[in-house]
């Protein structure tokens, strides 16, 4: 690609050099240039791109986008000067690959919790309505059926727009995407105009990067500025009506809002839910539509992710028997409420809650399916939001008959000041502390005893621990199948 049209997307203050150079690549990373390659200087959390200019430009970078104000000794190569080159980056990358996303149908999904399930959701119903659908979150990158590792809940905008470049020239129509708050503070999906905007809800969480609730409710409501422009077809805002921000979402929609929730008055209504170990049932009833779920997926919180993607399909005017059969063919979603049986006669769930919202919603449906007794074991990040960590002890100190504390990802943290930090907002609750997450596992399962559950929270589908500098392997889910199979007793 000529670099004109590349610095005329970015919307460049100053260009210094050629601007008739052909660029073969894109690069934010200096050890990823190639010759050919435009740099971009992007400034990280711990590292400034600006400082490895000079690295970039002796592994063959031809042009360099960097900082106004940013003092460059780059000889030889193109500069262009922006604003913000976090946001140019963005720019650059949807230019670079012929701006993918206005030849797919792109459904975005924001809100703190919610948001993986959701995505499956409404893959699943875009599937079964013929279109072939790619998904990018939390887990996955998944190219339907061509699966790339996840790194980022949303990709960085440079990795984003290669994939659906990627996507577009394998034939896809659309690609449903979790939007993160870092990634809408951070430019990542700049450039990407959606067909459907969701907002699941908002509570807190990512204080420790934001700073403030209403930094991270800005970045939120961001995404429902991005539904505008681009092709023909049916465009819509879904929101959940029972989120105490509903109406800012919805005063800042540039497409029709479509609402669900319990509550009466919304579009998309869930009533007569009933949540069972066996899955979870409820008739959605709106005008001129709706259907009766029976879904393998179980907890109350999943009628409205289910809400959500049925939200979504209605306004892209799919009819209700295609929005079913796309619902309740998702089976599970990996680390989310996954349940396995003891012969013991207890049952075990893994779950990623890791936020205190979605450990008060994953308890409550497991006390709504009739355990005799809850076992919760679950601890906190560490380098994370550390508000949240005695609100989190508290939830599961008020809804679990016993917790084990114990570490999640402490990283450089102590885990032991983390797990103090846990302890410290649950009062007289009945809990104890056992640092390594595998025999606080083992702990958990040793005592349960027939009718009971035990909640393993926070990791999921995750298969690793961050632990000091190291990468560790770790499961919860294997951890708690072997934990089964030795009937809880530890083994040195």
């Amino acid at each position: 690609m000529i670099l004109s049209k590349i610095i005329k997307a970015v919307k460049a203050q100053q260009v210094a050099g050629r601007q008739d150079l052909e660029i073969s690549s894109l690069a934010f990373d200096s050890r990823k240039v190639k010759p050919g390659a435009l740099f971009v200087a992007v400034s990280g959390y711990k590292i400034d791109g600006h400082a490895f200019i000079s690295s970039a430009v002796k592994s063959g970078a031809v042009a360099v986008i960097a900082g106004k104000d940013a003092p460059v000794q780059a000889a030889g190569v193109t500069l262009i000067s922006v604003n913000d080159p976090r946001s140019a980056l963005a720019a650059a990358s949807a230019e670079f690959f012929d701006n993918p996303s206005g030849k797919l149908r792109m459904a975005g999904i924001t809100g703190t919790s919610g948001k993986t399930t959701t995505t499956y959701l409404l893959r699943s119903i875009l599937r079964k309505h013929g279109e072939k659908t790619g998904l990018l979150g939390t887990i996955e990158y998944d190219l339907d059926g061509e699966k790339v590792e996840s790194k980022n809940t949303t990709p960085e905008s440079l990795t984003l727009q290669e994939l659906l470049g990627l996507m577009v020239k394998k034939g896809f129509d659309a690609c449903v995407m979790e939007v993160s708050s870092h990634s809408l503070a951070l430019h990542r999906v700049d450039g990407i105009e959606f067909d459907a905007a969701v907002f699941l809800n908002l509570t807190q969480d990512h204080m420790d990067f934001h700073g403030s609730f209403e930094e991270y409710l800005a970045a939120k409501l961001k995404l429902f500025g991005m539904t505008r422009g681009k092709k023909n077809g049916p465009k819509v805002c879904a929101v959940n009506a029972d989120d105490l921000r509903a109406s800012e979402f919805i005063k800042v929609a540039k497409a029709p809002a479509l609402t669900f929730g319990f509550k009466a008055g919304s579009n998309l209504r869930a009533v007569n839910v009933k949540n069972a170990e066996q899955g979870l049932k409820f008739d959605i009833v709106c005008a001129g539509g709706g259907c009766s779920l029976e879904l393998k997926l179980k907890g109350y919180y999943n009628a409205y992710n289910s809400m959500a993607a049925a939200a979504v399909a209605a306004g892209f005017n799919i009819g209700w028997e295609t929005i079913k059969a796309g619902l309740e063919a998702v089976e599970n979603v990996p680390g989310r409420f996954e349940t396995y049986k003891s012969p013991a006669g207890f049952t075990a769930v893994v779950d990623y809650a890791h936020k205190p919202d979605a450990l008060q919603r994953l308890l409550e449906a497991v006390r709504g399916m009739g355990a005799k007794r809850i076992i919760t074991v679950f601890g906190c990040g560490g380098e994370r939001d550390r508000a949240k960590r005695p609100m989190m002890g508290g939830i599961s100190a008020g809804l679990s008959d016993f917790t084990v504390v114990t570490s999640d990802n402490p990283r450089s943290e102590n885990p032991a000041e983390i797990i103090s930090e846990i302890t410290g907002g649950m009062g007289k609750a009945k809990f104890c502390v056992v640092a390594d997450r595998k025999r606080a596992i083992f702990e958990a399962v040793n005592m349960a005893k027939e009718g009971d559950i035990v909640v393993v929270a926070g990791k999921g589908h995750e298969e690793y621990q961050l632990i000091g500098g190291k990468v560790n392997h770790f499961s919860d889910k294997e951890t708690v199948l072997e934990a089964i199979s030795a009937g809880g007793k530890w083994k040195e």
